[in-house]
């Protein structure tokens, strides 16, 4: 009598990584072009400056344009209401530090009365955005 045919199934020791590589590959380069589009908002010339870099923590922002209008995190905001306003967010999410971003076109009496109104609600830790000038060739 024969015997019937035995198979033996091995399993298979290696993992086919190919498409995991490729779709990786797909995921950064899309980030790497939608990135730099999300970074849009509110259109402020900051003055041209030498100096340090902010540390890139949470912080919030406060934005003022050539008009003077007031813009936190990109929602508009009346000027005299920025300090309870920054109160509000400050309980809420719980961020101590605030960078202001005001158009180079502003007076320096409108930039300093924001920076009032932060000091009266309470924040000590004020950065001012400024951009780098350009570089020499």
């Amino acid at each position: 009598m024969a015997s019937p045919l035995r198979r033996e199934h091995r399993l298979m020791s290696e993992i086919n990584v190919t498409s995991l590589v490729d779709v990786s590959i797909m995921l950064l380069i899309m980030f790497m072009i939608i990135a730099p589009m999300s970074q849009g908002g509110i259109e402020v010339r900051v003055p041209q400056t030498e100096g340090a870099a902010l540390p890139s923590s949470e912080a919030i922002i406060v934005s003022m344009d050539s008009e003077g209008r007031v813009f936190i995190d990109n929602t508009e905001i009346r000027p005299e209401a920025v300090g309870q306003v920054l109160e509000q967010i400050r309980e809420g999410r719980g961020l101590g530090r605030v960078y202001v971003r005001a158009d180079e076109a502003n007076s320096y009496g409108r930039v300093m009365a924001m920076m009032g109104q932060l000091s009266q609600a309470g924040f000590e830790n004020v950065g001012l955005i400024t951009e780098p000038p350009p570089r020499e060739r």
